[in-house]
């Protein structure tokens, strides 16, 4: 079997994997352009300090690192699977899977530790989030947690926000994850009487869509803090 075949038995037998597989893909591109920038910063730093012997080594760094993110493009295009096409019941129907779950309590971690936008949401569940020190803005859903995301973020700049329809990276190949309109989304949530939001989407959707945002508008993605509620991740093992 080639990658091609490979991948097209994925999409086909297995499309949540895909799906998984895509979005922990994206989460890497994501951290890649964080190192690249990292990089940047200390290769501008050299330059100014005449260090071309360092300047060089970076440089050597950013095109191993490139060829990465290249590879990492392409397989993510070959995947082709658009994260909204299919949206784990485990991640939008909280009451479900609560019946499912024979001691809840069991289940129930410390909401006063702090996690990142860098690790799997998969079969977590939020208790709430901050963006530096702000106060803690608690949810009950991945969906409330981007819905009052955005609200905070549109509070800051509106007309940035509204850039995002068009922005490269932020919609889908099929379906629009922000627009004015609400056709064509698949379960929209208006926000401020201003734009639509996409909700149908798993945690990790979520997570990779508000790193994009926060980048736009200029803060790190270690400027956002969430705290779960529970997790389910042991109840979930195949």
């Amino acid at each position: 079997m080639n990658i091609d075949q490979v991948v097209q038995s994925l999409k086909t037998e297995f499309p949540n994997k895909a799906i998984d597989l895509s979005e922990s893909l994206e989460l890497i591109r994501e951290v890649l352009n964080d190192t690249m920038n990292a990089i940047n910063h200390k290769s501008n730093d050299a330059f100014v300090n005449r260090d071309f012997a360092t300047r060089r080594q970076y440089d050597d760094m950013a095109m191993f690192i490139h060829d990465y993110e290249q590879q990492i493009d392409q397989f993510v295009a070959s995947l082709g699977v658009d994260t909204v096409d299919i949206v784990d019941d485990e991640d939008t129907d909280e009451e479900a899977e609560r019946k499912k779950i024979p001691n809840y309590a069991d289940y129930i971690v410390d909401n006063n530790v702090e996690h990142t936008l860098y690790e799997n949401f998969t079969h977590k569940r939020p208790f709430a989030f901050r963006i530096n020190e702000k106060n803690i803005v608690e949810v009950k859903t991945w969906q409330e947690m981007l819905k009052k995301t955005v609200e905070l973020l549109m509070t800051l700049d509106s007309p940035k926000f509204l850039e995002f329809e068009h922005a490269r990276g932020m919609n889908g190949k099929k379906n629009k994850y922000i627009s004015v309109k609400s056709e064509g989304m698949r379960k929209p949530q208006l926000i401020l009487d201003q734009v639509y939001i996409e909700t149908n989407m798993s945690g990790n959707s979520i997570r990779n869509l508000i790193l994009k945002m926060l980048k736009a508008y200029g803060f790190k993605a270690t400027d956002y803090k969430v705290y779960f509620r529970a997790d389910y991740t042991e109840i979930n093992k195949e």
